[in-house]
This record gives C-alpha cells, structure tokens and sequence, in this order.
C-alpha cells in the first residue's frame, strides 16, 4: 500500500488541487519501506490510483475531490499541516495502533480457544479474554 502526500517544499500542501508534488510512502509489513517524490499530473486521483495510492493525506479538499478520491479507492485524510514526514509518520502509527487493538479486541472477543487455565495465565491478551473470565 502507498500513502500519498500532497506536497510543496517539504511541508503539506494545503490545496490538494494546487499540490505541485505528492510524496508516496510504500508501506510493507507495517513499515515504510521507501519514500518516492514525485511531480503531480493531471486528473490528479487517476495518477494517484496508477501509483498504488490507498491514502491520501492533504490539506484543503472540497467534497467534490473527496467523493472521486473514495470513488477511486482511495482514503482522503484533508486537514493535516505542517512537516509531511511528521503527518505521515504519525497517521501511520496511528493506522498500526488501530489495527492492534482491532486483533486484540477480535481475539479477546473470540476466545484464545485454550482450555488450559496455566496457558490463559500467560496469554498476552488474557485481561481480555472471555476464555479467561470464565475461567476465573
């Protein structure tokens, strides 16, 4: 997955239409991997969508862009300001956060499936887990 930034003089870009660059982060195995800049190009979602664009983090964006964006599959983030490192940066470990407590949740809620209480002692989710409340 590719997050995109829109991008002018290393900070966002506050009019995703007016972006003259957009910075794409490659995500692999919850990690940035690598950092690509490139120019922006015209219509401005399709080229995002070519790229691998799953997210898009920028300024101003009328509902309009925002309607073709999630049309195309692609997440609008608009509102962010400031160093887009740092906004990336931190809407992706916000994203890596959402999705551990989101698996811890579902596996609580599930059951780690273990019968044994000695193994519900050390189970990393036991405070959690329907399995180990019934157990006590």
């Amino acid at each position: 997955m590719k997050i995109a930034a829109a991008y002018e003089n290393g900070q966002i870009c506050q009019d995703f239409g007016q972006a003259p660059q957009f910075k794409l982060y490659t995500i692999e195995e919850d990690r940035i991997v690598q950092m690509e800049l490139v120019d922006a190009q015209e219509p401005r979602t399709a080229f995002l969508k070519e790229q691998g664009t799953g997210l898009l983090v920028c300024g101003k964006l009328d509902m309009a862009a925002q309607m073709e964006l999630l049309q195309a599959g692609i997440a609008p983030f608009p509102g962010a300001y400031g160093d887009a490192d740092l906004q990336v940066g931190a809407l992706f470990v916000r994203m890596l956060e959402s999705e551990k407590q989101t698996k811890a949740a579902e596996a609580a809620e599930a059951g780690c499936g273990e019968t044994q209480e000695s193994s519900c002692e050390t189970c990393a989710h036991r405070d959690t887990c329907a399995d180990y409340a019934a157990k006590k």
